[in-house]
């Protein structure tokens, strides 16, 4: 999946450097972007016997810098999974399936992009950290009841992705697939989930400029 990435961003730098076109220098430079983007997160590999996907979301900003063809991405990650336990946890005296698990990841990536008129591909990587909730069963008997306990671990993470957008006035639609790699396993599993979002780049250039005056920031 790197390698490809890899691959996938040599492309784009060498269709950058090749041709440039007049309507490049009209969306992508000096620009701030809202993302906010709904879809679900889908586990791979032995991922899937502990995780399943549920509804999720994303929300960060699209910075594009002088040379247009460069931007910066810090996004956050809401993933919602469906939760089988595997691993018996010897602080509960049952296991739980069926529940869920939620993932916060704060992501700081770098990407470069390649613009078509009115449309652009992009891909993007880099490092992030966040945490995992695990729930559990406590089992109360002399209550009757079964009460839900949440155990949060703090894991960096790695993620990177593709996707295109397409300018409509002054937002884009997009669609985007990512790869994200927990450093910290889940019940004795690595961590590899592909994520697909899709939602609205909303332009908040002017704002963004605007709070820079009036911090003094040139």
């Amino acid at each position: 999946m790197v390698k490809r990435l890899l691959f996938f961003l040599l492309l784009l730098e060498a269709g950058n450097a090749i041709s440039q076109t007049a309507t490049d220098t009209t969306l992508h430079q000096r620009k701030i972007y809202v993302v906010s983007g709904m879809g679900w997160g889908f586990a791979l590999g032995k991922t899937k016997e502990v995780l399943h996907a549920k509804f999720s979301s994303n929300l960060g900003l699209d910075i594009s810098l002088d040379n247009r063809h460069y931007f910066i991405y810090p996004s956050l990650d809401f993933l919602t999974f469906g939760y089988n336990q595997q691993v018996h946890d010897p602080d509960y005296a049952y296991d739980l399936e069926e529940g869920r698990s939620n993932f916060y990841i704060l992501n700081l990536a770098a990407g470069v992009r390649k613009q078509f008129e009115q449309l652009s591909v992009y891909a993007f990587a880099g490092p992030g950290a966040g945490v995992m909730v695990e729930p559990r069963a406590m089992v109360l008997p002399d209550q009757h009841k079964v009460t839900i306990e949440n155990i949060v671990h703090v894991t960096p993470s790695m993620r990177s992705g593709m996707g295109v957008d397409y300018k409509l006035g002054g937002f884009f639609l997009f669609i985007e697939g990512g790869w994200l790699y927990n450093f910290r396993n889940i019940q004795d599993r690595p961590v590899n989930v592909i994520s697909c979002y899709g939602g609205l780049k909303t332009d908040v250039t002017r704002l963004g400029n605007r709070v820079s005056q009036a911090l003094g920031i040139e």
